[in-house]
């Protein structure tokens, strides 16, 4: 069961926590050099020439925070959900004193499986376009 709600009192739960710590990584990608760190950047990708799971994920988030959302989209999709989502928990956070109204979901068993096996599912098919595109690039 999905049910939309404003609460008694203001939480502290999973959009505010992970609104301040995606807020954080966004500062972070944004206005620290990562890219220019000795030991920054993929070891599989320098070993194998192909991404890992998480490839462009800070130029994601840099891009994000910058205002280039479709550039940060096109680097890795699943980087662009991360800051969207992180965005929309810093909203809460900074907003936890209105109560603004949240999504609660009440899942069986079965639903619950159900959406752990998407999330798999999204989190290869994400794999899958950073692989493909790398191979487009190198064509």
């Amino acid at each position: 069961m999905v049910r939309f709600e404003r609460p008694a009192k203001p939480p502290v739960g999973w959009p505010e926590v992970s609104g301040g710590m995606g807020a954080f990584l966004i500062v972070v990608a944004r206005f620290v050099p990562l890219a220019r760190l000795p030991f920054w950047g993929c070891a599989l990708r320098r070993a194998t020439g192909f991404p890992c799971l998480s490839c462009g994920m800070t130029r994601s988030f840099d891009w994000f925070a910058r205002g280039r959302f479709v550039d940060s989209f096109l680097v890795n999709p699943l980087g662009f959900a991360f800051a969207l989502t992180a965005a929309i928990g810093f909203v809460y956070l900074v907003l936890r004193p209105l109560r603004l109204p949240r999504l609660y979901f009440d899942l069986t068993e079965r639903e619950s499986l159900a959406v752990r096996i998407f999330a798999i599912v999204l989190i290869a098919a994400n794999w899958g376009y950073l692989i493909a595109r790398t191979l487009v690039q190198r064509a």
